[in-house]
This record gives C-alpha cells, sequence and structure tokens, in this order.
C-alpha cells in the first residue's frame, strides 16, 4: 500500500496531473486494493490527503489485527453440517 500511495504521488507530478481535488481521489481510490478503497470510501474525507491519511490507517489496523474474513476457510465443510438446520431450544 505504502509503495502504492508512492507511486500515484510520482505519477501525479510526472502527468502534471492538478486538476480537480475530487477527480484526484477517485484516481487514487480506483487504484487502490479494494480491500482498502471499500474501507475508506465509507468514510468521511473532504481532501485528497484525509483520504491517504484515512488509507494508511486502514493499511495499518489490517496488518495489526487481520479480519477473519481475510483468512482461508481451514475447515470448508464445517459450513455444510449447519447449514438449512433450525434447532428449537425445547428439543434440546
Amino acid at each position: 500500500m505504502e509503495e502504492y500511495a508512492r507511486e500515484f504521488e510520482e505519477l501525479l507530478i510526472k502527468c502534471d496531473l492538478q486538476g480537480v481535488e475530487d477527480q484526484t481521489i477517485m484516481r487514487y481510490l480506483g487504484g487502490l486494493d479494494p480491500r482498502y478503497a471499500h474501507v475508506v470510501e465509507l468514510q468521511q474525507y473532504t481532501t485528497f490527503d484525509e483520504v491517504y491519511v484515512l488509507t494508511h490507517e486502514v493499511g495499518q489496523q489490517k496488518k495489526s489485527k487481520p479480519l477473519k474474513r481475510d483468512f482461508p476457510n481451514l475447515y470448508p465443510g464445517a459450513n455444510l453440517l449447519t447449514k438449512g438446520v433450525v434447532t428449537n431450544s425445547l428439543d434440546l
């Protein structure tokens, strides 16, 4: 993620893209890994700098505390055992 941000900034300078900040934000989020972009898009921001900081924070959170869905399913058949089964607490 850090490499993407660095490369994005270099390309902005190289291509002399100093347009509307909203367009810069959309370009940045469009090229960002969807795992990070989806979380950042849900946050409140108004400037590219805020998006950059949010992206960095999301990246740090994912590194320090990966979500359960980030891990492969170690027991792929486990959900099949309980799928569609309705239990009644009185039957126990």
